[in-house]
C-alpha cells in the first residue's frame, strides 16, 4: 500500500512528549510492509531538525516543512501577523493555527502532482484542515477529543484577564472545529473507548465510522534491575499539560504523605518538560523534580514503582505504556488504564482511583521486591504482545482497509 502519512510534528523514537514517541512507532511498522511518504514540521523545539534529518539518513521517505520561527526582524512579525489573523478569523482553535503552516501545503501540492497515493493517514485533528490529493481515503487519528465544559470562572488577577479570555474562547472552538474534522474522513481512530464514546456523543453522524486503536512504542530493551533505587516512586509527564500538572500535585501533597505513612524511605521523583510555577514548588527533602530530562530512561531504571494518578484529560497515557515496555512495576487509575483494557484483560498493572488505595498499593509494592518484578514482567510481556510497532501496524492495517472499501462503496 502507498501511504501519505501526514503528521504535526516529527517523529523521534526519544521525543519529548508522547506524541512524537508514537509517530515513530507508527512510521517503523508501516514500512516494515508499506510504501510510506512522511509529511511533516520542524518547529524550534530542541532537536528537531535533526531528528528529521536523522529519519531521512535512516532511509525513511520523509518531507519536512520548516515552521520554526524566523530570526528578529520583517518575516517574524509577518509570521506573528499570519498566526494571529488566522485565529481571529474564529474557526480554528489555537493549537491547529500553530501546526497548520502553508509550508505543509505546498508539500502536500508537490507531491499529489508527483505520485499517486492509495491512502491518507493524518495524524491529529490539527492537520485535518489540509487539502489532500483529490479523491484519496483518508484516516484521521484523533488523539484527544475535547469535551465540553464550563467557564472556568477564575481569571485570577487583573493582568491575567486577557489569557483567561483567549484560553476560554479558544475551548469554545473546539467543538464545532472537531466534528467538521471528522466528518471530512472515511475513518476516525481514538486510542480509548472513552474518546470512541465522546465522538458518538458529540457528533452520532460519524460515530459508526470511529474505531479504537490503541497506540504502539518502539521496544526499548529490558530495564537494568541493578539500577533500580529503593524507594524511589516515579512520575513522568509533559507539565504543559493541565491533567499532568494535576496529577503531579496530587502525588507529591497527598499520595506520598500517605505512602511514606506505611513504607518511611519513599521519595519522589517527577520527570517532565517545562514545569511550571506550581510544579516547581513540589520539589522539597523528599520530592525531587527533574527538569527536561534528554532521556527517561535512566529514571526508568532507578524506579522501583511508576506512579501515573492520572484524573482527568482522555487519550492514552504514554507515561503507562513506558513503564509497561520497561518492564516496571506500575500504579495508575481508571484514567490512566483507558486504551489497555480493550486488547486484553487482566491488566498487567494496579488501577485505583483515590488517595487511600493508590497509597497502599504504591507502598506494598515497594515493600516487595518479587511482586515488583513479577508485574513488571507481566507487563513487558503485554507491550511485547499488542504495542510494538509490528503489532500496531497489524491494527491499523485493518482500519485502513476499510477506509478504502468504503470509499469505493461511496463511489460506486
Amino acid at each position: 500500500m502507498r501511504i501519505l502519512l501526514l503528521t504535526p510534528m516529527v517523529p523521534r523514537r526519544d521525543g519529548a512528549g508522547a506524541i512524537p514517541i508514537l509517530l515513530h512507532a507508527e512510521l517503523v511498522g508501516l514500512c516494515e510492509r508499506h510504501e510510506v511518504t512522511l509529511v511533516t514540521a520542524a518547529g524550534d523545539g530542541p532537536g528537531e531538525s535533526e531528528a528529521a534529518a536523522a529519519l531521512a539518513d535512516e532511509g525513511f521517505d520523509v518531507h519536512v516543512a520548516d515552521r520554526r520561527r524566523p530570526p528578529p526582524g520583517l518575516e517574524r512579525w509577518r509570521r506573528r501577523l499570519r498566526l494571529a489573523g488566522t485565529w481571529a478569523r474564529g474557526q480554528w482553535p489555537w493549537r491547529t493555527v500553530w501546526f497548520a503552516d502553508p509550508a505543509v501545503q505546498t508539500l502536500l501540492d508537490r507531491l499529489a502532482a508527483e505520485r499517486r497515493f492509495d491512502l491518507a493517514a493524518v495524524e491529529d485533528s490539527a492537520m485535518s484542515v489540509f487539502r489532500l490529493p483529490s479523491g484519496l481515503p483518508a484516516v484521521l487519528t484523533e488523539h484527544e477529543v475535547r469535551r465540553p465544559r464550563r467557564v472556568e470562572w477564575r481569571p485570577g488577577p487583573p493582568s491575567a484577564w486577557p489569557r483567561w479570555a483567549f484560553r476560554e474562547l479558544d475551548w469554545r472552538r473546539w467543538e464545532r472545529f472537531q466534528r467538521r474534522s471528522w466528518q471530512r474522513f472515511e475513518r476516525v481512530q481514538v486510542f480509548s473507548r472513552r474518546d470512541a464514546e465522546a465522538i458518538a456523543a458529540l457528533a452520532p453522524e460519524v460515530g459508526g465510522s470511529v474505531r479504537v486503536n490503541p497506540f504502539g512504542i518502539d521496544m526499548p530493551g529490558e530495564v537494568d534491575a541493578v539500577r533500580e533505587e529503593a524507594g524511589c516512586v516515579l512520575f513522568v509527564g509533559d507539565f504543559t499539560h493541565y491533567p499532568n500538572r494535576d496529577a503531579a500535585t496530587w502525588l507529591a501533597r497527598e499520595i506520598m504523605p500517605a505512602v511514606r505513612a506505611r513504607y518511611p524511605e519513599a521519595r519522589l521523583r517527577l520527570v517532565g518538560n517545562a514545569p511550571p510555577r506550581e510544579v516547581r514548588r513540589l520539589a522539597g527533602p523528599r520530592v525531587e523534580l527533574i527538569a527536561d530530562a534528554p532521556s527517561i530512561a535512566p529514571h526508568l531504571d532507578a524506579a522501583s514503582v511508576v506512579a501515573a494518578p492520572l484524573r482527568t484529560g482522555g487519550g492514552m497515557r504514554m507515561k503507562v505504556l513506558q513503564a509497561l515496555a520497561g518492564g516496571k512495576a506500575v500504579v495508575t487509575t481508571s484514567r490512566g488504564a483507558e486504551g489497555f483494557a480493550e486488547l486484553e484483560q487482566p491488566l498487567p498493572f494496579v488501577v485505583a482511583d483515590d488517595t487511600a488505595a493508590i497509597a497502599a498499593a504504591v507502598a506494598d509494592l515497594l515493600a516487595d521486591a518479587e511482586e515488583r518484578s513479577a508485574l513488571g514482567r507481566k507487563g513487558r510481556a503485554f507491550a511485547e504482545r499488542h504495542h510494538t510497532p509490528a503489532a500496531w501496524a497489524a491494527r491499523l492495517e485493518a482500519v485502513y482497509a476499510e477506509a478504502r472499501e468504503g470509499r469505493v462503496e461511496s463511489i460506486a
